[in-house]
């Protein structure tokens, strides 16, 4: 395959992880104001570090992709960021639409630690990938 078209199959690629990045923090923070309290001012101090919190995850995988601009990148950091949405989004849909517990919204916590352990190790091997690809 030409370099052109690999480059271009990237960019292509990293406009579609921009877009599903977006839509899911639109999601994310859709169910915050959902399961929140957004007409007290003081919820909205609380809500902001854990808006930024939940939806990094999904923006870092785009950011990386959008940094490195390779089709390895690209591809892992869609299949990423597809697979970890739809594990979250069946968490928080359990968590909040399910569940009767009183400390459902934990799930707000514990699923960006996992997604963000997840996208390290993800980045890591993309990494040593691209890296041992490149010494060949």
């Amino acid at each position: 395959m030409p370099v052109e078209q690999r480059e271009s199959d990237a960019r292509g690629l990293v406009r579609a992880l921009g877009i599903i990045s977006l839509a899911v923090a639109f999601g994310l923070i859709a169910l915050m104001i959902h399961t929140g309290d957004p007409s007290s001012s003081s919820w909205w101090l609380a809500a902001i570090p854990f808006a930024l919190w939940i939806v990094c995850p999904a923006v870092a995988a785009y950011l990386l992709a959008r940094r490195r601009r390779d089709r390895i990148t690209s591809i892992a950091m869609l299949a990423f960021l597809v697979i970890s949405t739809a594990l979250s989004g069946a968490a928080y849909y359990q968590a909040i639409f399910v569940s009767e517990s009183s400390t459902a919204a934990l799930v707000f916590l514990f699923v960006p630690l996992y997604q963000w352990t997840a996208f390290l190790v993800v980045a890591g091997v993309i990494l040593a990938v691209t890296s041992l690809a490149k010494r060949r």
